[in-house]
């Protein structure tokens, strides 16, 4: 979810508020990227090596001076310009009073442009600076009066540089700034009234340095702060009465610390907190009292810690909570009401973890719960009613786990179901009642377990099923009757298999059906059916190009679409991060012995002229 973006104060021009817009893309944003100015208007002044241009709605006057090489601010810069761009250059430092006849100047970027320095008083004469974006420079310090002369500032990025300390006052009189970034410098210590006098501030990042510790006055006169980023520090633990003066703060990133305890009561009085990221610590514990009064709590993350367990009622007080991200930590069991009073949670992730068990009525009280997480644990047995109360549960995820059966009515109750996932178990008997109930099912994943046969009535409540991916299981026959009733089917794996035959009949059914994948069985004929296959896969099968093949090789010559000989697939690992790579598709002869090897589509008419 991306920050919010607190409002900016009246009276800013709109080019400004343009200008804001793409600084909001974040501290690379603006890097490399050299904005198209329209052509200089006849009779500007402008410093040849700019370019300079006017809004088309305001009138104001834009410079644009970015990745010019320069070593020195240009000469002759227009006294009217509102926005300077000076990002990506070679400055060391920028003198004093060097925009002295800029009065009017409210947008100055100079990101990535080498600073070293800034001299106290280089900033002289700009009060009416709204923007300023010093990111990704090699500032070690700054003085204690550098912004003395820029009360209007509103937006300051001081990201990605070299900082370790910040003086006492450095920020002093910037009443009207609402978003500072420190982020992604090398401070360790702040001063108790690092941020004094930023009554206005609505967003402070500090993620990215050196952070140990946090003392209970940092963040006092803060009070409009919304969102508040100290991610990626060395903070060890969250104690009391840190966060206690931030009655309006919404989100708060605490993630990819080394924080191992949250102290009872740390986020007492934080009525306004809608979002709380604790993902990626040590935290070992959570003791009842560790979130009392986040009523307003949409989104709790506690992923990537160390949590072997959870105390009953641990979460009572998040009542209009929506996500809680619980996945790998180390928990071994779940207790009752380990979620009472999350009534309004919709996801919850407990993926990656080491349960071994279910207990019947452990989600009792999650009645508008959507999503369910369990993927990478080791449950072996699913026990009847295991998910009662979930009536509103639309995807199920088991996927990577050690179950070995399904049991009945291992899913009763989960009448709203859309997706269940339990690809990567090790399955290998499967109830027939035990899918009963799920009427609404429109995806179901058995990929890679170890099914040999499929009970005939096991998809007999599965009329609306819309996805069936039995690839990579033991399967040497699909049963005539058993895909009858998934007449709404359109995309059925049964590839990696050990299919021998597949009647006409098992298919005759599904007159839904768009792709089919039969690739890597043990194959020898097949007719193609039904008529409105859009895709269909069959290659790594020992296909005996006889007269029984005569209908295959017709279709796959009418249709060469519907069976192309190179189709797109995924690289290895499924990851759709990668680019896609092509893969054959071929209908190859194991026999007659004078075909073998030849692909089916390339045997002659006169070889079926006799059949």
């Amino acid at each position: 979810m991306a920050p919010s973006r607190a409002p900016l104060p009246a009276g800013v021009p709109a080019l400004v508020v343009l200008l804001v817009s793409w600084a909001a893309l974040g501290p690379h944003g603006l890097e490399g990227v050299e904005p198209v100015a329209p052509a200089d208007p006849e009779g500007l002044q402008c410093p040849a090596v700019c370019s300079c241009g006017h809004d088309d709605f305001t009138d104001e006057l834009s410079v644009f001076c970015s990745s010019r090489n320069l070593t020195q601010l240009p000469g002759g810069l227009p006294p009217g310009t509102r926005a300077l761009w000076l990002d990506g250059n070679n400055f060391s430092s920028i003198p004093a009073a060097a925009f002295r006849n800029l009065s009017g100047l409210g947008f100055l970027n100079l990101q990535g442009s080498g600073l070293a320095s800034l001299e106290p008083q280089a900033l002289l004469g700009l009060r009416g600076l709204c923007h300023l974006h010093l990111e990704h420079n090699r500032l070690h310090a700054l003085a204690a009066h550098t912004f003395l002369h820029t009360p209007g500032l509103a937006s300051l990025g001081l990201s990605n540089n070299l900082l370790s300390r910040l003086d006492e006052g450095l920020f002093r009189g910037l009443a009207h700034l609402w978003d500072l970034n420190l982020g992604w410098n090398s401070l360790t210590v702040l001063p108790d009234t690092a941020f004094q006098g930023l009554a206005g501030l609505r967003e402070l990042v500090l993620a990215g340095n050196k952070l140990a510790y946090l003392q209970p006055a940092l963040f006092c006169g803060l009070g409009e702060l919304r969102e508040l980023d100290l991610s990626r520090n060395t903070l060890r633990s969250v104690k009391a009465n840190v966060f206690v003066k931030l009655p309006k703060l919404q989100k708060l990133y605490l993630d990819h610390n080394l924080v191992a305890a949250v102290a009872p009561g740390a986020f007492l009085g934080m009525k306004a907190l809608r979002w709380l990221d604790l993902s990626h610590n040590r935290v070992g514990s959570l003791l009842e009292d560790s979130f009392p009064g986040l009523l307003g709590l949409h989104v709790l993350r506690l992923s990537h810690n160390a949590l072997a367990g959870l105390r009953p009622r641990t979460f009572k007080d998040l009542h209009f909570l929506e996500e809680l991200q619980l996945g790998h930590n180390r928990l071994r069991q779940l207790p009752e009401e380990a979620f009472a009073g999350l009534g309004q949670l919709e996801v919850l992730a407990l993926n990656d973890n080491q349960l071994q068990e279910l207990r019947p009525g452990g989600f009792l009280g999650l009645r508008n719960l959507a999503v369910l997480n369990l993927s990478s644990n080791c449950l072996r047995d699913l026990p009847e009613r295991a998910f009662q109360g979930l009536a509103k549960l639309h995807s199920l995820h088991l996927e990577g786990g050690c179950l070995a059966r399904l049991g009945p009515l291992a899913f009763a109750g989960l009448s709203g179901l859309r997706r269940l996932f339990l690809k990567g178990n090790s399955i290998a008997d499967v109830d027939e009642r035990s899918l009963g109930g799920l009427a609404e099912l429109l995806e179901l994943d058995l990929t890679a377990n170890q099914l040999t046969h499929l009970p005939g009535r096991l998809f007999q409540d599965l009329g609306r099923l819309e996805y069936l991916l039995l690839a990579r299981n033991r399967l040497s026959a699909l049963p005539a009757d058993a895909l009858g009733p998934l007449q709404r089917t359109f995309w059925l794996d049964v590839s990696h298999n050990r299919l021998e035959a597949l009647p006409a009949a098992a298919l005759a059914p599904l007159s839904r059906l768009r792709f089919l994948s039969l690739r890597n069985n043990s194959l020898r004929t097949f007719a193609p059916q039904p008529p409105g296959l859009e895709r269909l896969w069959l290659e790594g099968n020992p296909w005996d190009c006889g007269c029984a093949l005569g209908a295959l090789r017709a279709f796959a010559l009418q249709q060469p679409a519907s069976v192309p000989r190179f189709v797109q697939a995924l690289a290895e690992g499924d990851d759709d991060r990668q680019p896609p790579v092509l893969a054959y598709n071929n209908i190859t002869c194991a026999s007659p012995p004078s075909l073998a090897g030849l692909d089916l589509r390339d045997v002659g008419e006169a070889h079926f002229a006799h059949c």
